[in-house]
């Protein structure tokens, strides 16, 4: 009888395609919530000045419709975009760091048959300390003609990281200025996602290169 057990390199892909699966719809979300909120910019919308009156109301504050919905609107468009931002960022980091993860097993003679990732107690994903805040430069991948995009993707996950580690909780900085340059923490901060993102993507392609090597 034909045996129907799916190799281990094909579950092990498997997990690392769902993986950025999860991720990929994760990053379209928050491009969706930032493109929602950005219709309901303050600073952009004219509002009516009408104004209406409730029975029993206790308030001298005149009740402007216009006003008090576009308000309530763009606080859902917050609250939903912040929520996509950390859905994003999470699994973002989960494909960056488990593509990495199988990556670092296979090169080394193992088999797993799936990405081993923990959780942490507020339910984000819990990074292998050996990886973070930045995989290191694996041996093997050298020969690859993916090479210099995989070390460039590394390279700008290596530039966020330490502060993204920071900020998660997960890390201390090997170095904390005495006052952040607000803009730059936020422009790496902002960039974070991404650079896990575009990590996760050429790390996948160089799983498949590692794969064929131990073949």
């Amino acid at each position: 009888m034909k045996s129907t057990t799916i190799p281990w390199f094909e579950t092990l892909t498997d997990s690392v395609s769902a993986l950025g699966a999860a991720a990929r719809e994760a990053r379209t979300a928050h491009r969706a919530a930032q493109a929602a909120g950005a219709q309901y910019n303050l600073d952009r919308l004219q509002y009516a000045d009408g104004a209406v009156t409730a029975p029993g109301q206790s308030s001298t504050v005149p009740d402007r419709p216009h006003d008090r919905t576009v308000f309530e609107i763009r606080a859902s468009h917050l609250a939903h975009e912040f929520r996509m931002a950390a859905l994003y960022d999470d699994a973002a980091a989960a494909y960056a760091y488990g593509a990495a993860w199988a990556i670092q097993r296979v090169l080394d003679g193992r088999q797993p048959p799936l990405v081993a990732l923990g959780r942490q107690a507020d339910g984000r994903i819990a990074i292998p300390d050996g990886l973070f805040p930045v995989p290191p430069a694996f041996r093997g991948l050298d020969g690859w003609d993916g090479h210099a995009r995989f070390e460039r993707a590394r390279a700008e996950l290596d530039r966020v990281g330490d502060l993204w580690a920071y900020v998660r909780g997960l890390d201390e900085p090997d170095d904390i200025p005495d006052a952040f340059d607000l803009l730059d923490v936020n422009e790496k901060l902002a960039a974070a996602p991404d650079a896990a993102f575009a990590f996760g993507q050429i790390a996948e392609t160089a799983l498949r290169h590692a794969l064929l090597l131990k073949r």
